[in-house]
């Protein structure tokens, strides 16, 4: 039915497949993909040798089995009763030899069988003394070649201290040495025998530690990237030409460290360090040489950009790269990296990159690029767990494995999403390669191995590619029951889902329904991505790329075949029997109960819901069908942009066949004509046209993406019940249309970049009005797809909450884009298109605008009923408050008092609801709040009174008392009281402090006390410190942080000291004589004239001479006996 593709006109290729960039060495030969499958090599080495098989895990996609001898005891009691803040690590040698390290404890054993069948038992040895923790990558085991149960080991401190054991049997055959590392912390240790081992720190610096096996002899050197006065000449013109940097790299980060195989009396290594890769050889005699340095970070990063966003990674300034680890396999570095562009989705995509390093020379390109299946969502918290992943490449390279803590991914590149693991056992702590298998030590399983359970034996790239189904009549939708039956029997399950397709199209429903219960036997409904969801869509797919082959100019370029989805030679109709067949295809899945078992599938970087994306290609149909037919009114600007997608893609014509039998025939790339219509706009604008040619042209291609695009939303929402997701468990996946793609070729880029010419240079440039007319109107179909794009994407986030910061996110850039998308229509005074934008998508703020510039009230209120549910007159309300505009605000209309009550509650709107208030009659609410306003007024005094006094006038209006009210007014004459006391202090004063009367500050009562009794009230008098006395009253008695007798007694003290010489000179006549003219005795005098009693205002003389106050002045006699006489002479007033 649908004709296989024709790679020759398609210019994407598998991400698995060897690159063409790779197709090359420097050497001219062809290198291998790491992926290549390799020949099986011939080994006496089986599974007998190991551990009986147990089967831990299995699932329809892989199986988790156990690997190599059961696990020593005292590895067993180490990992069950180690202290969980231990950190715990191991390592796997494929020398068969393991270790484990925790705390200051390092066990070795081996997990692999001896040649000679004995066993080896569990050595535990301990480890240098560090602050800091140890780990298993510091330790490195060195399997004596002639006897498989004896080994040595070279374990490092992060500080540097080298701890050499020649023989691990014996624990006490140990020495010790510092590597001088000079405050670097040791990172990791690599077997690089038979020169010794390498140590690299945190910040690359790389030393030799060199011993002889079986001596207890051990020596350090720091490695040099020179020797000799010539070594460097061939490097440094290789790093001029080729971006290398300095050798070693030494203070950049490190990734990874790798050695080579021995071979020639020399051994390689390789050092990722920052974004360089090194190549080192070791050699005898104490000989390094440093070989090249590339910019591996470089490499990586256009080639991730080319592949995944297909542009130059020049132009991508928010890329963002990591390298995370390197493997070596025969063809050489296999790097494992991450990139995300910060522009475009938050998703971070995995890659491998492959560096040919067998070569003499310097590498300058990568000899291949592999882009992984698996890629993860972005969030700031998760940075380190996703660049965190490990790289396993097990020797016969069927699947690369990545692995973290708690996840193990394998990719196996059979166009299925990578398979994600749990960590089996809760948490892995190594991995490594055994016999071509890779390893994994699981903390509860110990060690493991995964393998697929579909196509264990062929390789990744090994895809067989079968004959697609043949071509029917579309209108029949039949094919005779040979064909149907030569395509049950493929191989390719696809074509066994057409073949069943083909069956129900000719009737056969029960035989269909055989082929589906065969294909999907155990399928079940809301699930994630299944077989079923890539089948189904790539069919859909299949079919909307068709080629008609009755066409007999398509004939020629295509083997002849059963039928095609179309029959007809005319564009147009070739696309309504595409579209007539893409029915048939839902109808197919519904009857045979597909339908409702669909899920999600992988579309690029992104999971989609697989019902929306057959409605997508459904969409792209209808698309396609009003491009075709708008072309003879807008022939030229179509043309040329069907030249440049063709171009675009590499086609040539040949046999006859048009530009436009080529483009039509791939409806799901029909969005590829956005680009290639603003490049041509492009391409007029740099050229010599007039102004009014260039306005021409946009008003040309405004209609044409205007059209597809109204044609593909207007089917997306009159077909919503047949596409519906329905219900499900978890939610869905974000939806972004492909009408609203991102990124700088993505449809909502382009739109919005039209829209902008559209404004900047048609608007301005156009004259006539009828032009501008239709312009503007243009210009309001594009917007609205925009923001109806915008609206979808929102819509399929809001049951995410792990989405709800990048759909805040979204939602903020929505907000923007649509203020900036409707506010030209505002300043080009077009209110009734900016009206419907704004209307449609709920921009209240230029819905209130437009109003407010044409001065219909009317339509404000009708909003206000409109977008009750949505918050519209609280929005109004503050609109109206951030304009200045209260009068407006208080000005409303009847219907809308109780809505404008509600709004005015908040407090800080106090001063307008008391208005309100009055307005409405309701004075006991403006009581109310004009007496919190005073009571929580204290800036100004005058304000405070005024509110006061208007909240006792609005209390008395309300006509009936209560005791709440009787409380209040109580209240307020308190209030008012203090206040009066206030205003009554001294002009002087106030002048002395600065004060300015008009606009005074409410004090508290404990600051008039200390106004009126302070040194710059230098006229008071016995009133003042009278009323200081006073306004002790006012003072809450309860409050912890006023202590009423020290208030007291510092105002006697004042008084005091106002008079200091009285109480100090010695009197010659009766005593009081001396003192009855200070302030002390007068405010007394006064006091007691008032009715007061003395105990109510005179502290105790004992704490009065023991304040600080006064100073030195306590001690002196005649003050003690004055003081003593007044207050003998106050107790006998009373």
């Amino acid at each position: 039915m649908f004709s296989q593709r024709n790679t020759s006109l398609r210019a994407g290729t598998s991400p698995f497949n060897v690159s063409q960039q790779g197709s090359q060495s420097v050497q001219t030969r062809r290198v291998a993909s790491v992926f290549t499958p390799q020949r099986k090599q011939k080994t006496n080495l089986n599974r007998s040798t190991l551990a009986t098989s147990h089967i831990l895990e299995e699932t329809s996609n892989f199986r988790v089995e156990k690997y190599g001898l059961p696990l020593p005891v005292l590895i067993t009691e180490a990992l069950t009763y180690a202290d969980k803040t231990t950190p715990i690590s191991v390592r796997t040698d494929e020398s068969g030899w393991a270790w484990l390290v925790g705390g200051r404890k390092l066990f070795i054993w081996r997990y692999k069988q001896a040649p000679t069948g004995r066993n080896v038992l569990c050595k535990e040895l301990t480890l240098p003394p560090s602050d800091l923790a140890h780990s298993a990558d510091r330790v490195c085991v060195i399997a004596n070649s002639s006897d498989s149960q004896t080994a040595s080991c070279v374990a490092v401190s992060p500080e540097g201290v080298v701890r050499y054991w020649s023989n691990i049997a014996y624990e006490t055959s140990s020495m010790e040495i510092s590597a001088e590392l000079k405050g670097e912390e040791c990172d990791t240790v690599v077997n690089m025998m038979p020169y010794g081992c390498l140590l690299a720190t945190t910040t690359s610096s790389l030393v030799i530690i060199s011993f002889t096996p079986g001596q207890n002899t051990v020596s350090c050197r720091p490695l040099k990237s020179q020797q000799g006065m010539f070594s460097g000449i061939g490097r440094r013109m290789s790093s001029m030409i080729f971006g290398g940097g300095q050798g070693g790299n030494s203070g950049a980060p490190l990734q990874a460290v790798i050695a080579g195989q021995f071979e020639e009396d020399e051994r390689p290594f390789y050092v990722l360090s920052g974004t360089q890769l090194n190549k080192w050889v070791l050699g005898d005699y104490n000989m390094e040489r440093f070989l090249y340095q590339i910019d591996a970070d470089r490499l990586f990063r256009e080639s991730l950009a080319k592949n995944v966003w297909n542009k130059e990674a020049i132009q991508m300034t928010q890329l963002t790269t990591w390298l995370l680890d390197m493997q070596l396999t025969s063809e050489g570095v296999v790097l494992l990296g991450a990139g995300m562009d910060h522009e475009a989705q938050p998703v971070v995509h995995f890659a491998l990159a492959t560096i040919a390093t067998e070569s003499s020379g310097t590498p300058s390109r990568l000899e291949d690029f592999n882009l992984l299946e698996f890629s993860k969502r972005y969030q700031e918290e998760n940075e380190v767990e996703l660049l965190g992943y490990r790289l396993v490449v097990p020797g016969r390279q069927d699947y690369v494995y990545m692995y973290s803590p708690s996840y193990i991914i394998m990719e196996t590149g059979n166009g299925e999403p990578a398979e994600e693991l749990p960590a089996p056992g809760g948490r892995i702590l190594g991995a490594g390669v055994c016999d071509s298998t890779a390893v994994f030590f699981s903390v509860s399983q110990g060690l493991i191995t995964i393998s697929s359970t579909q196509r264990p034996d062929v390789s990744i790239l090994d895809d067989t590619t079968q004959e697609l189904v043949a071509r029917a009549d579309v209108s029949q939708m039949n094919a005779s029951q040979a064909q149907i039956d030569q395509l049950s029997m493929s191989e390719d399950k696809s074509s066994k889902l057409k073949a069943a397709f083909l069956s129900a199209c000719s009737g056969n429903v029960p035989k269909a329904e055989e082929m589906i219960e065969e294909l999907f036997p155990d399928l079940e409904a809301g699930g994630q991505t299944t077989e079923l969801d890539v089948l189904v869509t790539g069919l859909s797919r299949d079919l909307v790329d068709d080629i008609p082959t009755s066409d007999p100019r398509w004939a020629e370029n295509t083997r002849p075949d059963m039928g095609s989805s179309t029959s007809s030679l005319i564009i147009v109709q070739q696309l309504r029997d595409k579209q007539r067949a893409h029915e048939y295809i839902i109808n197919f899945l519904k009857k045979l109960n597909l339908w409702d078992r669909l899920h999600t599938v992988r579309v690029g970087d992104s999971v989609m819901y697989t019902r929306l994306l057959l409605c997508q290609h459904a969409e792209q149909l209808e698309a396609a069908i009003v491009l075709r037919e708008m072309h003879a009114e807008y022939a030229v600007v179509i043309d040329a942009a069907i030249k440049k997608v063709l171009m675009s893609r590499g086609f040539k014509t040949k046999s006859g066949l048009s530009p436009h039998d080529l483009f039509y025939r791939e409806v799901s790339r029909i969005h590829e004509m956005f680009e290639a219509l603003l490049d041509y706009e492009t391409d007029v604008m740099s050229s010599n046209y007039t102004p009014a040619n260039i306005v021409t042209v946009i008003c040309s291609v405004n209609p044409v993406i205007e059209g597809m695009l109204h044609a593909a939303l207007q089917y997306r929402q009159s077909k919503a019940d047949i596409y519906q997701t329905g219900p499900v468990k978890e939610p869905l996946p974000e939806y972004v249309p492909w009408t609203a793609s991102t990124g700088s070729s993505g449809t909502r880029t382009l739109l919005v970049k039209q829209l902008m010419l559209s404004v900047e240079t048609g608007v301005v440039e156009c004259r006539e009005p009828e032009g501008r007319e239709a312009l503007f109107q243009q210009m309001l179909g594009l917007a609205d797809c925009v923001l109806d794009g915008y609206m979808a994407q929102l819509e399929s986030l809001r049951g995410s909450p792990d989405m709800a910061e990048y759909a805040a996110q979204l939602e903020e850039q929505y907000l923007q884009q649509r203020h900036a998308l409707i506010t030209p229509f505002l300043e080009y005074e077009q209110y009734e298109r900016a009206g419907s934008l704004a209307e449609k998508y709920a921009d209240f703020d230029l819905l209130i605008r437009i109003c407010e510039a044409t001065g219909n009230q009317d339509r404000i209120q009708r909003y206000q009923q409109q977008f009750a549910d949505k918050g519209f007159s609280d929005f109004l309300f503050n609109w109206y408050m951030k304009e200045g505009k209260q009068g407006r605000l208080l000005s409303q209309p009847v219907p809308q008092h109780g809505q404008l009550h509600s709004f005015l509650q908040q407090d800080k709107y106090g001063y307008l609801k008391w208005l309100n208030d009055i307005d409405r009659h309701d004075y006991r609410a403006a009581h109310e709040t004009l007496l919190n306003l005073g009571r929580n007024e204290e800036e100004y005094l005058a304000k405070k009174k005024t509110l006061l006094s208007l909240s006792k006038l609005a209390g008395l209006a309300y006509g009936e008392e209560d005791e709440q009210l009787k409380s209040n007014i109580r209240d307020i004459d308190e209030e008012q009281e203090l206040i009066l006391n206030q205003e009554l202090l001294p002009s002087e004063l106030l002048e002395n402090m600065n004060i300015d009367m008009e606009h005074m500050k409410v004090f508290s009562p404990v600051e008039l006390i200390q106004l009126y009794i302070c040194d710059e009230n230098t006229a008071a008098t016995e009133s003042d410190f009278k009323k200081a006395l006073d306004l002790m009253q006012f003072i809450d008695a309860e409050d912890p942080a006023v202590d009423l007798e020290v208030i007291r007694t510092s105002i006697w003290c004042r008084a005091i000291l106002r008079d200091r010489a009285s109480w100090t000179h010695t009197p010659t006549g009766d005593p009081l004589d001396s003192v009855k003219d200070t302030i002390f005795f007068k405010t007394i005098s006064l006091a007691i004239t008032d009715g007061w009693e003395p105990q109510q205002f005179l502290p105790d003389l004992r704490s009065l001479l023991s304040s600080d106050q006064l100073g030195d002045l306590a001690a002196n006699k005649q003050l003690q006996f004055l003081l003593g006489t007044v207050y003998e002479l106050t107790n006998n007033v009373q």
